[in-house]
């Protein structure tokens, strides 16, 4: 069926946002993919021609296709008028000339599909970044992980949303480097991988910082909700067995979880070290241990 949204979901907090919606048009089918228009107060067009307002290269749609009026009540949008100029436009299986579009509808024009929505303007930087993570792969590197880091600590500073890291590390990684092979390590390392994988949501971010340190970003995250997380994935490597050359063998790790819940940080490079200095907490206290701020009641 077509319309099907494709894009990862950014799981905005529930928490009270004074910020106001902002009406986009989004492409979430087609050569454009993730592309988006902000809808204005007056009439626009959309089409391939350079005179359009909302430029689109599918050849199959025209040079001018629609006419979309939006309507607004109180500076908030109601409905968008749209009226077909030329070509063929869909919504579901049903050919039109003339619609309504209100929250929520989709259309297609052409190869190429739209829905209009109604979000927070940090989702937009939210869902360019996670699109831009998606291409770099599942595990970011050093670089990466410092790269994104920066970017979501600076728009949840910009905007005062939530936002918690976990750091963490395999237990006795040393002695699992004398026992092992560095082929059986990276092994380890694959399949501890598949265990984060189901575990966290594809809007996190996780990285690798160093041989034996990982990184796991989480927008929109309370501290709580971390370490709920933490104690998840701890669970989850109490019950993993890891088959590394025919044998099997369990491992576990220590996370330091830190949130900006509980304290103001100036740049991402504090917000970083205050979840490393937790993680050496954790390590110190034993195996499988997490540590994070105690000032969070959990």
């Amino acid at each position: 069926m077509y319309g099907r949204d494709r894009r990862i979901p950014v799981n905005v907090s529930e928490d009270k946002c004074d910020l106001p919606k902002l009406c986009y048009l989004f492409v979430i089918s087609g050569k454009e993919e993730n592309d988006f228009f902000k809808i204005p107060k007056e009439t626009f067009l959309i089409g391939s021609s350079l005179g359009c307002d909302f430029r689109l290269s599918d050849k199959k749609i025209p040079s001018f296709c629609i006419e979309a009026k939006p309507v607004f009540k109180n500076d908030s949008l109601v409905k968008l008028k749209i009226k077909l100029l030329k070509g063929n436009v869909f919504i579901g299986n049903k050919k039109v000339t003339k619609a309504d579009l209100k929250i929520g509808d989709v259309l297609r024009i052409g190869n190429t599909v739209f829905k209009l929505e109604k979000i927070y303007p940090f989702e937009i930087e939210y869902r360019n970044l996670i699109e831009e993570k998606i291409k770099k792969g599942y595990v970011l590197d050093r670089e990466d992980s410092f790269y994104f880091l920066e970017k979501f600590f600076n728009i949840a500073e910009k905007y005062k949303r939530p936002l918690s890291l976990i750091v963490f590390q395999v237990d006795y990684f040393s002695l699992i480097k004398d026992s092992f092979s560095e082929k059986e390590i990276e092994q380890i390392f694959r399949e501890a991988r598949r265990i984060y994988k189901k575990t966290i949501r594809k809007s996190d971010i996780l990285g690798r910082i160093e041989e034996n340190k990982f990184v796991i970003i989480l927008p929109e995250t309370h501290e709580i909700g971390a370490i709920t997380l933490a104690r998840r994935i701890k669970e989850r490597f109490k019950t993993a067995v890891f088959r590394v050359e025919g044998e099997e063998h369990t491992f576990s790790v220590s996370q330091g979880v830190v949130s900006l819940d509980c304290h103001h940080y100036s740049n991402f490079e504090e917000f970083l070290l205050a979840g490393e200095k937790f993680l050496e907490k954790a390590v110190k206290k034993g195996k499988a241990s997490i540590e994070y701020c105690r000032e969070v009641n959990a």
